[in-house]
């Protein structure tokens, strides 16, 4: 399928949808040409809160290298689940659609929609139509970060500028074919740029987890330099979002789990199958803007579990183990050997700006730049959230040195963030890191249930990306393809 098929294949589910929520009937017209017209600022207001616009991908949980894989389950999943924890280059048929690029190019025609129209409504005021287009810049701008993580090799500021990313498509106009890649250094300026546009016109205050906050768009800057490597002007916008936090009409922070695992807690009762409860994604109060994607390998599936070395990394009264379970799924008795645990909740996934992985970047972003004695005061505060108060220290031996600090935090990222998907963007930034390139494992090995090795498989430079594929190229033919 093409971009443009991918583009058209969003008008139906936008009038649908929109019409569930307007008494207007004609909200949204197809003209011949294939675009959609919205004629009050209402309208766009509306197409903001359109769920699909807080889907995401699954695509890069099989991915992390602290995932390993177990028989028997293994060999009966999805083919393409298979293929993505092998880092095979093809992960789809001939026939099929990569799943992860019509879920954000369906993000991009409709941001692209209001960015381009809402300034010519005549109803509204200006100040609303400015700040539908800004929230509108933003949810382009995270996008694009996703989708240069996907297509793109991870940034290095010496080939960026020839390293080819992304198409930069800036319309909603579906006839279009005519798609080729910019660079790199191109997708992260306009990244950039939409950012900019958009803070002067965003609201301070956080009044829903569905729509753009300074906040957000803060955050999200800050998390974009991080990828560049450019950590003192990250740390800057990663402090303005965590300030922006504080002024709020929703529940933001850190959950305590010493206090929610209690009884009348928001993760109680928990269920020895389905693991702690479930926190409603719109109460959640680490998330600042909600998007995200079911992440069936913290539900039912039993193939995909953090392999040894990750699993040895959590002392035994960190509270995040109780989103683990040495046993599959309906099973009572410990099944994965040599320590493996299988992921157990939350069933949704949150991918878009989520305060753990926020928190965690600004305490790297103040190791990185020497401010440890700062870094470390952070990091323990966030420990005491996840643990009892008296195992929150950081070794003196860590916390006096820079390297083993930096270390310690992304291994503080492991603990937080295993199989969830988050693994796989630190290991591509980590990959052209040069002080901090060891910190990837390029192995993921398949066991049996007796924790004995069946296959390992080696993870290339070249497989940092994801290929289009046959269907997408033979339909966009000056696409240019992935090693």
């Amino acid at each position: 399928m093409n971009f443009k098929t991918i583009y058209s294949g969003i008008i139906s589910f936008v009038i649908i949808g929109s019409l569930t929520v307007s008494c207007d009937d004609d909200f949204l017209e197809v003209t011949p040409k294939g675009s959609l017209i919205a004629e009050s600022v209402y309208d766009y207001d509306l197409l903001l809160d359109d769920p699909l616009l807080r889907e995401a991908s699954n695509v890069t949980v099989p991915m992390g290298d602290e995932v390993a894989a177990v028989e028997p389950f293994y060999s009966t999943i999805e083919l393409r689940a298979r293929r993505l924890f092998k880092w095979e280059a093809e992960i789809y048929n001939s026939d099929q659609t990569p799943q992860e690029l019509q879920t954000s190019m369906t993000s991009l025609y409709s941001y692209n929609k209001i960015i381009n129209e809402v300034g010519a409504t005549v109803d509204g005021t200006d100040e609303l139509r400015a700040q539908l287009e800004a929230e509108a810049r933003v949810g382009r701008a995270l996008s694009y970060f996703i989708l240069i993580n996907y297509y793109g090799k991870p940034y290095d500021a010496a080939t960026a500028s020839s390293d080819l990313g992304f198409p930069i498509i800036e319309y909603s106009d579906i006839s279009s074919t005519d798609f080729t890649r910019n660079t790199v250094q191109e997708v992260y300026d306009f990244i950039i740029d939409d950012i900019e546009m958009a803070l002067p016109f965003l609201p301070r205050t956080v009044k829903d987890r569905n729509r753009v906050s300074a906040a957000t768009a803060e955050a999200l800057y800050g998390k974009v330099l991080i990828f560049q490597h450019r950590f003192d002007e990250a740390l800057v916008h990663l402090d303005l979002a965590l300030d922006y936090t504080a002024n709020t009409q929703v529940e933001l922070g850190i959950y305590d789990y010493n206090e929610e695992f209690l009884d009348g807690g928001v993760f109680t009762p928990a269920s020895p199958f389905f693991g702690p409860a479930t926190v409603n994604r719109n109460l959640n109060k680490e998330v600042l803007y909600d998007k995200g994607f079911v992440n069936s390998w913290s539900f039912v599936q039993n193939e995909f579990v953090i392999n040894p070395e990750t699993a040895a990394l959590f002392n035994p009264s960190d509270l995040r183990l109780n989103f683990y379970s040495d046993a599959e799924f309906f099973g009572f008795e410990p099944f994965y050997p040599k320590g493996m645990l299988r992921k157990m909740g939350p069933l949704f996934q949150e991918f878009g700006i989520f305060l753990p992985d926020i928190y965690l970047l600004n305490i790297e972003a103040t190791a990185r730049l020497g401010f440890l004695e700062d870094s470390v005061s952070k990091l323990e505060i966030f420990r005491a959230n996840r643990m009892p108060v008296e195992d929150t220290e950081v070794p003196s031996a860590i916390a006096t040195d820079k390297d083993k600090l930096v270390t310690f935090i992304f291994e503080e990222r492991m603990r937080e963030l295993a199989l969830t998907g988050y693994r796989w963007f630190d290991m591509r930034r980590l990959s052209v890191d040069p002080d901090y390139s060891d910190l990837v494992s390029y192995t993921h090995k398949l066991y049996n249930e007796e924790g004995e090795v069946l296959e390992t498989y080696e993870l290339t430079p070249d497989r940092f990306v994801l290929r289009f594929g046959d269907l997408v190229l033979s339909q966009n033919p000056n696409l240019t393809e992935n090693p």
